[in-house]
């Protein structure tokens, strides 16, 4: 059982790791500034084997689209695929398919997907209508789906934008955790484009 003070312990050595990565030179695409994260302390992971994965959480300003063609592209949507607001709607503009989306009969805390040139397209179903909103528990869920789904095709890398926040209102340090309980024993690089509007 970990003690309250070494569970204190490691959070202050976990919070120097982050502060150092704030100083260092940290993984950029196309010359962007980037923030890297690392794994969070494994009492978070349920795998023993955390060290052997090779987890990366990495944010860059820029726009999602412009992201490598190896990257596969995940953002949140309703069950109802209105993607009227936001990033979604972009989404809709560039793959469409809405038909194709509604046939596969996704529920809230489940994940849709479109195979693309660029690999796959995924929808993470968080709310059941358009004007509801998430919650960590559906996102959560989402993730898991879509994990499993990358998992058995070999999906190494993915761009997000800061997924579920925004109008959808949860919190981005929430969404990150929620990102390392999910995929920390995962070999896997997720890149979280901010938009930074010109």
């Amino acid at each position: 059982m970990l003690s309250f003070r070494n569970l204190l312990r490691l959070l202050k050595n976990a919070n120097e790791t982050r502060l150092l990565l704030y100083n260092k030179e940290s993984l950029t695409l196309n010359n962007l500034p980037s923030i890297q994260y690392q794994p969070l302390p494994s009492l978070l992971c349920n795998s023993r084997y955390m060290s052997k994965t090779k987890f990366m959480l990495t944010e860059v300003d820029g726009d999602l689209f412009s992201a490598p063609e190896s990257h596969s592209l995940a953002h949140c949507v309703a069950a109802d695929f209105g993607m009227g607001a936001g990033i979604a709607v972009k989404f809709k503009q560039i793959y469409g398919q809405v038909d194709e989306l509604l046939s596969q009969g996704v529920q809230s805390g489940g994940g849709a997907g479109l195979q693309k040139n660029r690999g796959v397209i995924y929808y993470l179903v968080t709310k059941k209508q358009s004007w509801d909103k998430p919650t960590y528990d559906t996102l959560r869920s989402s993730l898991e789906a879509m994990r499993e789904h990358m998992k058995s095709n070999n999906v190494e890398n993915l761009a997000i934008p800061r997924i579920g926040c925004g109008i959808d209102g949860l919190e981005w340090n929430k969404v990150i955790a929620e990102l390392h309980k999910v995929f920390c024993n995962e070999h896997l690089h997720i890149v979280v484009y901010n938009f930074v509007p010109k």
